[in-house]
């Protein structure tokens, strides 16, 4: 068994706050722009001749499909295999530290076997740039 820490050393931040607007009947029920007729129809621009003067046909988003969707979360969670939300529990304990004034040790779990060491040597690699230390065994990344 091979262990493997990884601490979060970004900016932590208590709350995000992020504002989008809905682009689709599913998150707007009361119908949104794509449900307008350019979007569902397309447009002839052949008489008016605007812009690039070229007509359209239907948007993508006239395909749209109700039932229930997939909403990414803010953090990996939510969307990634359950081996990459070990880097959301990294920050969660940067943020638990900070709270409470102490060092941020990062989250250590054990691994077996060489597959799972390569996995984790090589995604080290790509989250260095985004704030996160990573440890397998005794190499540090």
């Amino acid at each position: 068994m091979t262990s493997v820490t990884i601490v979060y050393t970004g900016p932590v931040v208590d709350d995000v706050v992020r504002k989008g607007e809905n682009i689709c009947a599913t998150f707007e029920p009361k119908g949104s722009y794509i449900d307008t007729p350019v979007y569902t129809e397309g447009f002839d621009n052949s008489v008016l001749q605007l812009g690039d003067k070229q007509s359209y046909g239907k948007s993508i988003y006239a395909t749209n499909v109700w039932g229930m969707g997939f909403l990414p979360g803010l953090l990996p969670m939510n969307s990634t295999t359950a081996k990459f939300a070990e880097f959301e529990r990294a920050i969660f304990a940067a943020k638990e530290a900070a709270d409470a004034g102490q060092e941020n040790t990062g989250v250590t779990f054990q691994v077996d076997g060489y597959e799972e060491e390569l996995y984790w040597t090589q995604i080290a690699r790509g989250m260095e740039g985004l704030g996160f230390v990573v440890t397998v065994g005794e190499a540090e990344s």
